[in-house]
């Protein structure tokens, strides 16, 4: 069982008696007590630590011990959740409105992954969305980063799906070599990429989470050919993006932004941002009156 910060509220994470997780709001409805900090996991519900209220599937009451008849608006939300390649990924809504960002070929038999999080070396304080316009910025990613980036291809496929390709070189002191990748943004915090790097299969999922007090947390993971060489280049690509990330900390943590002055350079990144600002919104209060008054 795991608490962290959501967004504008906070979750519990566990695991039932049948090996699934489920997500759900993490405030008992009785005291308000935080069902992560010292609640336990009963059959498939979990229990508060304060006076054993518990919650089954869907986030429903499911047993008061006093007794007493069930309050109404006693349910807490319960959020899509599934797991693929190391990660727990929650949808922070009802529906999700896109399908997961996984890779449908990976074979075990044929390739091997890594799940991990970035070792920030402070917080990471702006929303995921700043974060993912990295991926659209290609001056930054030429004077930061080292990587030589051709005129990318975008292709907006729908309001929750953005495609690009692009050809990149690494340069400097920071050279790799090549870089080939064909990169999906999913909503506005998560990135799938397929690519070629050193003549080498590297596949990634790359998802900002944010997690209100504790800041934007970011999670990967990396696929490649399962080779004799596989952990080294993993050790690799871990490093590589570990460097990339905190190279952005100091700039991320002290940027306002708000009126922006765009150049025809940054078409691609203004794209993406204007579709950002736009993006549906929710919060985990309104979740849970909605579905409180939905259940009633």
């Amino acid at each position: 069982m795991i608490g962290t910060d959501l967004a504008d509220g906070r979750i519990v994470i566990y695991r039932g008696e049948d090996g699934a997780a489920r997500a759900m709001s993490a405030f008992c409805k009785h005291m308000g007590a935080d069902l992560s900090a010292g609640g336990d996991v009963v059959g498939n519900d979990i229990r508060c630590p304060y006076h054993h209220w518990a919650y089954t599937d869907g986030g429903r009451c499911s047993n008061i011990p006093s007794g007493d008849a069930i309050p109404r608006g006693s349910n807490l939300v319960d959020l899509p959740l599934r797991e693929e390649l190391g990660l727990i990924w929650v949808f922070f809504g009802e529906t999700p409105l896109y399908d997961l960002p996984g890779f449908d070929e990976f074979d075990d038999e044929k390739h091997v992954y890594r799940a991990f999080e970035i070792e920030l070396k402070s917080k990471l304080l702006v929303d995921p969305w700043i974060f993912t316009t990295n991926v659209f910025d290609v001056v930054h990613n030429r004077v930061v980063h080292g990587l030589n980036i051709a005129d990318p291809t975008i292709e907006d496929v729908n309001p929750f799906l953005r495609r690009m390709t692009w050809d990149a070189a690494h340069t400097g002191e920071k050279a790799t070599g090549d870089w080939r990748p064909d990169i999906e943004v999913f909503g506005t915090n998560s990135i799938r990429t397929r690519s070629v790097m050193d003549g080498r299969l590297k596949w990634y999922i790359a998802a900002m989470t944010p997690c209100g007090r504790q800041g934007t947390r970011e999670f990967f993971t990396i696929i490649t050919t399962k080779d004799e060489e596989s952990e080294e280049r993993l050790d690799k690509w871990q490093a590589m993006h570990n460097r990339f990330v905190n190279e952005d900390l100091p700039i991320l943590n002290n940027m306002r932004t708000g009126d922006l002055r765009l150049v025809a350079a940054d078409r691609a990144m203004g794209r993406f941002i204007q579709a950002a600002r736009e993006y549906p919104r929710t919060s985990l209060d309104a979740m849970e009156t909605a579905a409180n008054r939905k259940r009633s």
